[in-house]
């Protein structure tokens, strides 16, 4: 066996991959005490462990609702499920937030949902930094230009569409209280960092629906229709467009769609 097999055997071993034992023995060297596969699942181990410690770390919610043992058991599957294959062990957990939602808990449905809290706020705390604009460029814009302009957001900013209102289990969870499950009921989030802190904040549906058609590339006009159903509709689509900007959301105005980049992640 040459050396780029025996590597290729001993890491699909470490990795939970499809091995016979009597492989390891026949080319990896064991003895009476400790045989090869007893060895190598030493090595195996401590690879779970360490995967583990990085959903952890990335979820620290979700272990802190779960509790320790349950949490243990969800990585076994969500690893067995999808083990790791990016060499970035930071994005490990991008497929758990769907994985929970179709595999959940009986009595806490709403760990998907958090999970995808959880990796949203991950997500942008390593997103590129970028300058944002501030509310006088629309003071800038004529009635015609404003009516055509379309918003552009900075890259570390996100929306959530949620099932269960899952931000106060977060907040309990990470002062180390007792969080309950929550009950469903849909919800939606945005999720953006300014300097090193991320902050997420529950949205009013017109508002959440007015951010996603300006992040699809709608008009302003198009974006301040969603408040149509409010009793001043013009005031409140001018407060929530202020609060983008003071928020520090928005990167710019565009006259042209928003074509996202490859990669870009997709809003629920």
């Amino acid at each position: 066996m040459t050396l780029a097999e025996t590597q290729a055997l001993f890491h699909a071993t470490v990795t939970g991959g499809d091995v016979d034992p009597s492989e390891l023995e026949r080319w990896l060297a064991g003895s009476e005490r400790l045989p090869a596969a007893a060895r190598v699942g030493i090595y195996a181990e401590m690879w779970f462990w360490r995967q583990v410690e990085a959903l952890r770390a990335e979820f620290p919610a979700l272990a802190a609702c779960a509790g320790e043992e349950r949490f243990q058991a969800l990585c076994r599957d969500y690893l067995r499920a999808h083990p790791s294959e990016h060499h970035d062990i930071g994005r490990l957990g991008r497929r758990l937030p769907p994985f929970l939602r179709l595999h959940p808990a009986p009595d806490r449905t709403d760990l998907g949902d958090l999970a995808e809290l959880e990796w949203a706020r991950s997500e942008v705390f390593f997103e590129a930094p970028a300058r944002p604009a501030g509310r006088e460029v629309l003071a800038a814009l004529g009635p015609e230009p404003f009516s055509r302009a379309r918003l552009r957001f900075v890259p570390a900013f996100r929306l959530l569409a949620l099932d269960h209102p899952v931000d106060e289990v977060w907040r309990a969870a990470v002062r180390g209280e007792r969080a309950g499950p929550a009950s469903p009921a849909s919800v939606q989030l945005a999720v953006w960092r300014v300097g090193h802190e991320v902050f997420h904040t529950v949205l009013e549906r017109d508002e959440a629906r007015a951010l996603r058609a300006a992040r699809d590339g709608a008009s302003l006009e198009a974006t301040c229709a969603s408040f149509a159903a409010r009793d001043d509709p013009a005031a409140a689509a001018f407060a929530a467009l202020a609060s983008w900007f003071d928020e520090g959301w928005v990167a710019g105005l565009q006259d042209r769609p928003n074509r996202p980049e490859a990669g870009t992640p997709a809003v629920r």
